[in-house]
């Protein structure tokens, strides 16, 4: 009877189990559905201010349509824009900002930089895109971007966006772009060098046998729209205080800088 009953449990375990059912798979359980991330939403760009975030947000519309090529044989080598600067100003056109890019190479070998330049502009309460010029200036060798130094007066309504470039290697090249702008819209770009150097020897024993370096200014013209442009240029191996060159040049659809101020790389 014992046996029978250990029998009859069995039978009725095993039934059972059968009729359980196995839980299906839904659409929100496949792996398309866990990666999926929700579409980011743009910052509020009705600000009296524009901030960082709205900056790249406004960017990345161009950015998302550029491709991002190897800068060396090894495909993962491609440009990183790691550091940015936003300057805010004003004149009679209106209120604007400007956005300068770091496009960085991965620092070796081959590989370049570049700075991208980008004005935003307040008009019916939002902050806009109103120009923008992709490889503005800047650059260099080893991945080197160049930076963003800072807005310069260069007439009663202009002024220039000057950006510094340039690497070291056995020896210093380095250089600044200027790039015109005027009521919010980017003009025409001029730049010359600002140091070149070149040693022999190392350590103790290392020492220079080239040096050049110029600098520059802006001087305001009576009665002109735009000032003069002052170049000065000096030999960093003797007296640094002692100029062995220098020319006024006028603004005459553009700044044309002498050959004589370029520097030997």
């Amino acid at each position: 009877m014992k046996k029978l009953y250990c029998i009859i449990l069995a039978i009725a375990f095993f039934s059972c189990k059968g009729k359980v059912k196995v839980p299906v798979k839904t659409a929100d359980s496949s792996p398309v559905a866990i990666q999926a991330k929700p579409k980011a939403q743009a910052p509020p760009l009705n600000n009296d201010s524009l901030n960082l975030n709205g900056a790249t947000w406004l960017a990345h519309t161009v950015y998302d349509t550029v491709a991002n090529q190897p800068q060396t044989d090894d495909p993962a080598d491609t440009i990183t824009r790691d550091d940015v600067s936003l300057k805010y100003y004003e004149d009679i056109s209106g209120k604007y900002y400007v956005y300068v890019v770091e496009n960085r190479g991965p620092m070796y070998g081959v590989s370049t930089g570049w700075c991208d330049v980008f004005i935003f502009k307040r008009a019916d309460g939002t902050w806009t895109l109103n120009d923008m010029r992709l490889k503005a200036g800047g650059g260099g060798m080893y991945g080197n971007p160049g930076t963003f130094e800072k807005l310069e007066k260069t007439g009663t309504e202009c002024q220039a966006i000057v950006i510094s470039g340039g690497q070291s290697h056995m020896g210093s090249n380095y250089n600044l772009t200027l790039i015109e702008l005027t009521k919010g819209k980017l003009g025409k770009t001029f730049g010359f060098s600002t140091r070149h150097d070149y040693g022999e020897g190392a350590g103790d024993d290392y020492k220079l046998t080239v040096c050049d370096e110029n600098e520059y200014h802006f001087e305001q013209v009576p009665g002109k729209a735009h000032y003069d442009l002052i170049l000065e240029r000096f030999n960093c191996l003797g007296d640094p205080s002692v100029k062995t060159d220098s020319a006024i040049i006028p603004y005459k659809d553009g700044y044309k800088i002498p050959e004589r101020f370029s520097f030997d790389e």
